[in-house]
């Protein structure tokens, strides 16, 4: 999942931004090379000390904007806006969310709160509403621009009459305010599981070895993904795994249910005002979907696809739970914390694949320099480490340079820094932060953040895909050439962000791109052809399980956003009871279900969707992943072009035909 999920990352990728050299210097701008682009590591106290005059000067510079005439330059200044106010806050914004202290998080969010009225001010500005309005684009790429900053003064209600405009602005201030104490909430969440040693059968000594003890030697387990994980595919004892499964769906409690009420009568609220019946049709007027009608008939088409194959699945997993108890059928019950490891014992049984074991295939730093050496390969780049300042001393950074003819160092391109491992108050997910964007008009090359939980021995091999996954939106970052930042990189609609990382999953699975892997670690133990093919026969094995519950997510966030607003735990109980597998009473997954309060609200049917034009872009290859012509057409035509070019154009120059479903739907049938 890439990291867009709070209102104001989202404003910022289609523009919050403020210029001046003030801000820049505020920013602590530390170029150790003349191109490149370091974050600034402030601390609590600096953080709280710049804040509010890096907030005076940005709106010292909208008023600059405001006062200029003529419609003649007011793109680059909105570029500049960008660069400025971007360049101070977007470091901050992950500061909140990996600061290896809890003062330096809690001053950075207090400060990203503070910013948050700016996007709905800029935005509600009647002046550079104008100004815009006046412009007339001379090129494809300024017309985008134009219309993307547009749509924003529209959604921001700069045309509506001065009383919905203010409340549409307070609105707006809220909602950036919830947002960030969800997932502040989510990430600091500090419950813990203990279990006695006997309750932890199953699990490898190598997980056991990594647990917290207490003084009677019980294990003393957080909800991070490496202890979590294991647990639920692992553990023998069905009482542990419960505990444990219970404790990770109800992180946050409460007090993040009421944010998300509270949201969605937000979010309803603003709606109306803009004229619009619901949150869910005015967002999707954005989006490649278009309408709440679209996206209804496509997963429609997705659940009649995928739910006999989840009922199959399930049958199979109910005579292998009633095999392990000895037990006849008709008495036994599939429970949700039985999926994953029911799923393992049937993989190992069936495929002879043991996901646990597979972490000595995949050690950590070396799948790092598995996808480091895929995209050189891919996309004709270097990656180069260097010493810059780092927030955690786990932290890597690498600097990305252009491979020239003979194999000589290029052009300076852009930086990676890779945050890859659990630790207290860290964001508890995987996803990529796009720090600093590119522009070519400014010269600004960009930076990205990797930010995982991953286990730092090894990665079994649903991990590496994940790591594959993230690092495809680092690249869609750094490799992109965007003339305005507020396009650069993932600054694209939020139904086709996730379609490159997607895409790149594929390079975990083939034999030829595996070969690469064996390159960079020669003492790794190897799959064989036949343990390939049983991993990929593995791989399939769940998949009417897995899209039947991507269905039920993307209904859920459809059902939050359409109609009148309604309480989100009884809605997700509701839909929860249809499904197979039940609702698990006292529990309450929408309390951490952070992509409902961000970028993915009237969205989360955006990864399937992003799926299609993943699978059918991959078409395009031809099976040959590692062909460098193919990387360099895909580079120049997607990865680089960011949010200049409408994504259905993109990917129609890229295939040279109409997107198809085909490959998504034999995919998620388990077919391809």
């Amino acid at each position: 999942m890439m990291k867009l999920t709070l209102k104001l990352p989202i404003k910022l990728s289609h523009s919050l931004l403020a210029t001046s050299a003030l801000l820049l210097s505020a920013a602590g701008a530390l170029a150790q090379a003349p191109t490149r682009s370091v974050i600034p590591l402030l601390d609590a106290a600096t953080i709280a000390a710049r804040c509010d005059g890096a907030l005076a000067a940005a709106r010292a510079s909208i008023r600059g904007m405001e006062q200029a005439r003529g419609s003649r330059g007011v793109l680059a200044e909105f570029n500049t806006l960008e660069l400025g106010t971007g360049g101070f806050l977007r470091p901050v914004y992950l500061l909140a969310n990996v600061a290896t202290d809890a003062a330096t998080r809690d001053a950075a969010q207090a400060c990203v709160a503070q910013f948050a009225p700016l996007s709905t001010e800029l935005f509600q500005s009647e002046r550079l509403f104008k100004r815009v309005q006046a412009l007339r684009p001379g090129n494809a790429v300024d017309r985008r621009y134009r219309q993307d900053l547009l749509d924003g003064f529209a959604d921001t209600g700069a045309s509506l009459p001065p009383d919905k405009r203010a409340r549409a602005k307070a609105i707006e201030d809220e909602l950036s305010v919830l947002g960030l104490a969800f997932q502040k909430a989510v990430n600091e969440d500090q419950t813990k599981v203990t279990l006695g040693i006997e309750e932890a059968a199953g699990l490898p000594a190598a997980w056991l070895a990594a647990r917290k003890r207490d003084e009677q030697g019980r294990l003393v387990l957080s909800l991070d993904y490496p202890t979590v994980q294991p647990l639920l595919s692992n553990g023998t004892v069905e009482s542990a795994r419960r505990k444990v499964w219970t404790a990770f769906q109800n992180r946050a409690g409460q007090a993040n249910l009421e944010r998300l009420d509270r949201a969605l009568k937000l979010r309803s609220e603003l709606a109306q005002l803009h004229g619009q019946p619901d949150f869910a049709t005015m967002a999707l007027r954005r989006r490649m979907a278009g309408t709440p009608k679209a996206v209804g008939e496509f997963l429609t088409r997705v659940h009649e696809a995928v739910v006999q194959g989840e009922a199959r699945e399930l049958a199979e997993l109910r005579a292998e739970k009633a095999a392990l108890l000895g037990q006849p059928m008709d008495k036994v019950t599939v429970e949700r914390w039985d999926v994953s490891f029911l799923q393992e014992r049937l993989k190992r049984s069936k495929y002879a694949i043991d996901q646990e074991k597979l972490r000595a295939y995949f050690p950590t730093d070396k799948s790092v320099q598995f996808a480091i050496k895929l995209a050189e390969r891919l996309y004709g780049v270097e990656f180069v480490a260097a010493t810059v300042p780092l927030w955690h001393a786990d932290v890597r950074y690498f600097d990305v340079y252009e491979r020239a003819h003979g194999g000589r160092r290029g052009a300076f391109i852009g930086g990676i820094y890779l945050d890859l491992t659990p630790r207290d108050g860290k964001y508890s997910h995987a996803a990529a932060f796009p720090v600093v964007p590119a522009s070519r008009l400014a010269g600004q090359k960009p930076a990205s953040v990797l930010v995982t939980n991953f286990n730092p021995t090894g990665l079994d091999h649903e991990e590496l895909e994940t790591l594959l996954h993230e690092f495809g939106h680092v690249l869609h970052g750094v490799l992109s050439t965007a003339r305005y930042a507020d396009q650069a990189g993932t600054a694209v609609k939020r139904d086709f962000v996730e379609a490159p990382s997607q895409m790149f999953e594929e390079w975990a699975r083939r034999p030829e791109t595996l070969a690469v892997l064996a390159e960079v670690c020669s003492d790794c133990p190897r799959l064989s052809p036949d343990e390939l093919k049983r991993l990929d026969d593995a791989r399939k094995f769940g998949r009417g399980i897995r899209y039947a519950r991507q269905w039920q997510y993307a209904t859920y966030d459809m059902r939050l956003h359409s109609g009148a607003p309604g309480q989100a735990l009884p809605a997700w109980m509701a839909l929860e009871r249809s499904m197979a597998l039940g609702y698990v009473e006292g529990t309450m997954l929408p309390a951490n279900f952070g992509h409902l309060m961000g970028g993915y609200a009237a969205g989360y049917y955006g990864y399937m969707w992003s799926e299609v034009m993943a699978l059918d872009m991959l078409s395009a290859f031809k099976g040959k992943l590692m062909d460098p012509a193919t990387g360099k057409r895909y580079r120049e035509l997607i990865l680089a072009r960011g949010g200049e070019v409408e994504p259905q154009a993109m990917v129609e120059r890229f295939l040279g035909r109409k997107p198809s479903t085909d490959a998504f739907f034999a995919e998620i049938t388990g077919r391809r």
